[in-house]
């Protein structure tokens, strides 16, 4: 069992996006392992959500950090590391860095992320992040005289996958008065562009594309971020099991996704299997742990499987955390191309 991230593959993606206008962002905890590769042959920068994963970054200034209930003192540590760059998702938070601000010469970047209004029918599974319109509109006039700040924005992201939600260019016309448009340096529309999977398609990117030029064409000089996790690192990895056991239809694998797919129980997707059949003799895939909800695919058309064959997964290269369930063993990950 191993995951096969390919460095063609990821370094390919993120032209791509950098061929709509978007400054590119990558969202290092979707992949760690893919974010030196965008650092060695890229011009990215990269989202960082926990100090600790600092370190995968040799170039500071290209990181943006994102704290959650941080002090002044972890301000001042950030900085000495040379993290200049911050997107604040809530008042008190940036109640801190306003009073640290006040007293340093060091400049800095920031972004305000803004709550935006969320289509979904799973009210209360998912937080929204995000401080509203009218304490955007205040706060950025405000810190607009701070002359520490150099580069000034917002930023707001839309979950993963969720499609149905690029009205972008509308929802901020909105919510922006013309004066806090007139204020901006930076809009950063975060992550969500989607991958594609056996219960998810891709195919929307046509569209998003031409929300993504609309919005560009209203903003006009105003930079414009994207924080792409999924859409660079999920395509670029490969899942390689072997199947140890076959009976009543039912594929058992040496793997389990509490091992490092657990994307398959979270979001939920459904991966992709490399030659799956559209019709034919219908099989689970089942991982190796005793959990009933251990499934890669609840079904899937194959041919003649067998003890011993190889399965591959396709677009599995995001979100491959795993779990201490079972004390099972972490797949090992290789880098290819």
């Amino acid at each position: 069992m191993k995951f096969i991230i390919s460095k063609k593959k990821a370094i390919e993606q993120y032209n791509w996006l950098v061929g709509l206008g978007l400054g590119v962002c990558y969202s290092v905890k979707t992949n760690p392992l893919i974010a030196p590769i965008l650092e060695g042959n890229t011009n990215s920068m990269f989202c960082i959500h926990n100090v600790k994963n600092l370190g995968i970054i040799k170039d500071k200034s290209r990181v943006w950090f994102f704290p959650q209930a941080w002090k002044e003192s972890d301000v001042r540590s950030l900085i000495e590391a040379k993290v200049t760059k911050f997107v604040v998702d809530n008042v008190n938070d940036l109640t801190v860095l306003k009073s640290y601000l006040e007293n340093i010469d060091t400049n800095v970047d920031l972004l305000l992320r803004m709550k935006m209004h969320e289509h979904t029918i799973f009210t209360g599974r998912y937080f929204v992040f995000g401080m509203s319109s009218k304490v955007i509109n205040q706060e950025i006039l405000t810190l607009r005289k701070f002359k520490c700040i150099n580069k000034l924005g917002i930023h707001f992201h839309r979950k993963s996958q969720n499609v149905s939600e690029w009205r972008l260019c509308e929802e901020l016309k909105q919510s922006l008065t013309q004066e806090t448009k007139e204020a901006l340096d930076i809009v950063d529309i975060g992550g969500g562009f989607p991958a594609n999977y056996k219960n998810t398609s891709d195919a929307i990117m046509s569209r998003v594309k031409l929300d993504i030029k609309d919005l560009q064409d209203w903003l006009g000089n105003v930079k414009l971020l994207a924080e792409p996790g999924r859409y660079i690192s999920a395509p670029s990895g490969k899942l390689e099991v072997e199947i140890v056991n076959i009976y009543d239809n039912n594929i058992i694998v040496n793997f389990s996704v509490y091992g490092g797919a657990m994307d398959t129980l979270v979001v939920p997707i459904k991966l992709i299997v490399e030659g799956e059949l559209e019709q034919g003799t219908a099989y689970t895939i089942k991982g190796i742990s005793p959990c009933s909800l251990d499934i890669f695919r609840y079904k899937v058309f194959l041919k003649n499987p067998k003890v011993g064959d190889k399965i591959v997964f396709i677009n599995a290269g995001a979100y491959n955390y795993h779990s201490d369930f079972c004390n099972l063993d972490k797949a090992e990950t290789v880098i290819v191309d």
